[in-house]
C-alpha cells in the first residue's frame, strides 16, 4: 500500500479474523488484533446475488485482507472491554489494484452484528 493511502488510515480496529467453521455452521473466529482502518460511518443499499436489498451502515479502508465473516470493533484494543458491543461482520471484501498490479488498495463492507463474539480461537 502506497505511503499516501497508509496515511488515510487514522483509525484504528481490532480485528477478529474468521477462522473455521463450528459444528453448527457458524464462523469461528481467532484472538482480537489491532490494524489500522479508515472507518466511514455511511448509509448505503447494496444487494446480494438474489437480489436482496439490504441496509449498509459502514464501510472500512484496511490495511490487509480481510475474509468475508470476520468480525470488526471500531476502537483500540487497550480499549477493547470484556463484552464488546457495536460489532461489525464484514460482508464483503474489495482488493483493488493499481494500474501496475503492484500495491492492492483493501476495502470491507460491514454490517452491524450481535453483540457478543462467535467462538475465539487461538
Amino acid at each position: 500500500m502506497p505511503l499516501m493511502e497508509r496515511l488515510s488510515l487514522t483509525d484504528r480496529a481490532v480485528l477478529f479474523a474468521a477462522d473455521a467453521l463450528d459444528g453448527y455452521g457458524r464462523f469461528t473466529v481467532t484472538t482480537g488484533v489491532e490494524i489500522s482502518v479508515r472507518w466511514e460511518d455511511v448509509r448505503q443499499e447494496s444487494s446480494d446475488p438474489q437480489n436482496t436489498v439490504e441496509s449498509v451502515p459502514a464501510t472500512a479502508f484496511v490495511d490487509r485482507v480481510v475474509t468475508v465473516g470476520s468480525v470488526l470493533w471500531h476502537g483500540k484494543l487497550v480499549d477493547l472491554p470484556a463484552s464488546p458491543t457495536n460489532l461489525y461482520k464484514v460482508v464483503g471484501y474489495n482488493g483493488t489494484p493499481d494500474i501496475k498490479g503492484r500495491i492492492t488498495s483493501h476495502t470491507v463492507t460491514l454490517i452491524r452484528y450481535n453483540n457478543t463474539l462467535p467462538e475465539v480461537t487461538s
